[in-house]
């Protein structure tokens, strides 16, 4: 991809609206192999994730940008970590158990007026990235920065075969709101001029299925 072909892709992208995530977003028949959002459903998806979160990063405070209803909020509400939440649809906050509803705000994850600056040891985002347009992608990340003290954990849907740093795709077969599917090292350059280091052990640990779509950032 051209320079010239980026800055058209980039300036010509739409936002996904909130409303586009109800309630049959999360919970309806649409969605492949029983990937769905109730409790017990994200329990037997996340598997070692709450306590491996909780080993790695051995957080005091943390920032799940993006919660949606707030399933991994409950399992490490469960570990006994402090944890909050942020979700700009409605039905995230409906759909939630009644341990973590009270602690998901509504609002954008590119809000830079939601949360106080380094008010968090630990911020989460995880597939969310690939729901916003780049520019959205670009606010996020600072956002996430902005409101860590120590680590960012992202996952993501990126590029499968980039051919330039520029590349990114649109569209995948998983989700229509997937819009943005970046190269891994677009994302990583982003967090590393917002201050931050990468954290290869890290995420090593952290992506224990082997499947490639984890970072891990150390603000410096």
């Amino acid at each position: 991809m051209t320079i010239t072909e980026f800055e058209r892709q980039v300036l010509r992208q739409t936002a996904v609206g909130a409303g586009h995530y109800d309630a049959d977003y999360f919970a309806g028949e649409w969605r492949a192999e029983g990937n769905k959002y109730d409790l017990e459903t994200r329990r037997q998806i996340e598997a070692r994730n709450p306590a491996l979160i909780k080993e790695v990063f051995q957080p005091r405070r943390v920032l799940d940008l993006g919660c949606g209803p707030g399933a991994l909020m409950h399992l490490l509400w469960e570990l006994g970590v402090d944890v909050d939440g942020i979700d700009f649809a409605e039905s995230s906050r409906h759909l939630a158990t009644p341990e973590v509803r009270g602690r998901i705000t509504i609002g954008q994850v590119t809000d830079s007026t939601l949360k106080p600056a380094n008010a968090y040891d630990l911020v989460i985002c995880r597939e969310v990235l690939e729901h916003l347009t780049v520019l959205q992608v670009k606010q996020a990340v600072a956002n996430m920065v902005r409101m860590t003290s120590t680590f960012v954990y992202v996952t993501t849907r990126f590029h499968p075969n980039p051919s330039t740093l520029l590349d990114f795709n649109q569209k995948d077969d998983l989700d229509p709101s997937h819009i943005t599917l970046l190269n891994k090292d677009m994302l990583r350059l982003m967090f590393v001029l917002e201050g931050c280091r990468s954290r290869p052990d890290l995420e090593s640990r952290m992506d224990w299925g082997g499947k490639g779509r984890v970072l891990v950032l150390e603000k410096v």
